[in-house]
């Protein structure tokens, strides 16, 4: 009885070390910062915040990005393209992305260094490597430059209007990325493993909503 209750102990003390941490982005945790600004601005300032969703519109293109750095996490949230009337842009494709891995010695700029997870019409689940951040998919490595696409494996966006969920994973250099439950692209062996997260904000309105971060590395 003895050993099978330490045993016990024993294994829920291994759980709570290895337990996961969960945290909802808000707007206290990001910071704005657009192409006409030399400086971080606050988010209310550049994009609207209603009910717990980002609007992101307007000519003024830019980013919201976290203030702090993550490590080995898994992001999750969901999008949608905003085809109001009012929010009109023209019939170009619609363009976006969610960046991660941004180093934090990398300079704020359009768009500074990291990953992303391009948000595009037909492209959608697309990595995008900026500043030679480099990977390897498919068993092959990813040529380094100053924005270097992979394409996604496969597509799941949903019909304009509707939300789509993101699910990011980056976990000592490997990054997995989802859309609608279905993994669209991978990769292993990337050079920026930690760093922070932006939402780009890159002509075409948009709406995010449901933001969140579950980590394994303590804070």
């Amino acid at each position: 009885m003895f050993k099978k209750i330490t045993f016990a102990f024993a294994f829920l003390l291994f759980l709570n070390s290895c337990a996961v941490k969960q945290k909802r982005l808000s707007m206290n945790d990001w910071y704005a910062f657009t192409k006409n600004s030399t400086e971080r601005l606050a988010p209310s300032k550049v994009y609207e915040f209603t009910d717990g969703t980002v609007r992101m519109y307007g000519d003024n293109i830019g980013y919201l990005m976290t203030k702090s750095v993550y490590k080995n996490f898994e992001l999750s949230l969901e999008f949608r393209w905003n085809v109001e009337e009012k929010f009109y842009r023209g019939d170009g494709k619609k363009n976006s992305g969610v960046m991660y891995n941004v180093p934090s010695n990398s300079p704020d700029h359009i768009w500074p260094k990291g990953i992303q997870f391009q948000i595009k019409e037909d492209s959608t689940g697309d990595f995008i490597f900026l500043d030679n951040v480099t990977a390897t998919v498919n068993g092959k490595l990813v040529e380094a430059g100053a924005s270097v696409v992979s394409p996604k494996f496969s597509g799941n966006e949903n019909p304009f209007g509707q939300w789509n969920k993101i699910l990011i994973r980056s976990f000592n250099g490997k990054c997995t990325q989802y859309l609608n439950g279905k993994l669209v692209n991978e990769c292993v062996e990337v050079t920026s493993k930690e760093g922070k997260i932006s939402l780009n904000y890159e002509g075409s309105p948009i709406d995010f909503r449901n933001i969140q971060l579950i980590y394994l590395h303590k804070e």
